[in-house]
């Protein structure tokens, strides 16, 4: 993996409408990989029927969850939270790396935080930090 890219404002606002596709796919499979898992097998089933985990339906939307992912990593930003859709998106600030931070709903990036702080310490941007 290469360096890590430091985003400016009018990158991450960018990626939004690309983010804002991707977790909405991403909870509509992570809500069915949760229904599906309360019928999950128990360790005594899966051994009795040879050692097959699960159906082949849950498989592949358990590697369609997990390419969703990686789909979102790979732009360089941060999932930092799938129920609130939020994403942190690394930046130079006063000379120091802080999180841009958007959530889904939100039209564009509009608050950053400490790396530190997290969601909690989300100030709004009074100013282009990047």
């Amino acid at each position: 993996m290469g360096d890590k890219h430091l985003f400016t404002v009018k990158e991450a606002n960018e990626l939004i409408p690309f983010l804002s596709s991707k977790l909405h796919e991403l909870r509509l499979a992570y809500g069915k990989l949760t229904v599906w898992s309360k019928d999950a097998p128990s360790q005594s089933e899966v051994t009795l029927r040879g050692g097959m985990l699960a159906d082949p339906e849950y498989v592949s939307l358990l590697t369609r969850f997990q390419t969703l992912i990686e789909d979102v990593c790979s732009e360089g930003c941060y999932l930092k939270d799938l129920d609130s859709g939020l994403v942190d998106f690394p930046t130079l600030w006063e000379g120091r790396e802080v999180y841009l931070c958007w959530k889904l709903g939100e039209s564009e990036v509009g608050h950053w935080h400490e790396i530190e702080a997290g969601f909690s310490g989300r100030r709004a941007l009074n100013a282009d930090p990047a």
